[in-house]
């Protein structure tokens, strides 16, 4: 498994995990594929799934400001 850069602040390892549970699936560890798709002229939305497992595992709208 490669390294993984990031570009967030990684000095503790309550930081890790958080990122850890972010970016990889929480069944099988692999790194989650992200997908955007822009709503309207305010609104994005995320949609996180796992290409091992196959599930979609965040849905989230944000709103542009």
């Amino acid at each position: 498994m490669k390294d993984i850069n990031y570009y967030e602040n990684t000095n503790s390892a309550n930081q890790m995990a958080y990122l850890k549970l972010q970016c990889n699936c929480v069944l099988c560890n692999t790194a989650l594929e992200l997908k955007f798709e822009q709503l309207n002229e305010s609104e994005i939305k995320e949609e996180a799934t796992c290409p091992e497992c196959e599930i979609r595992t965040r849905a989230k709208t944000h709103t542009l400001q």
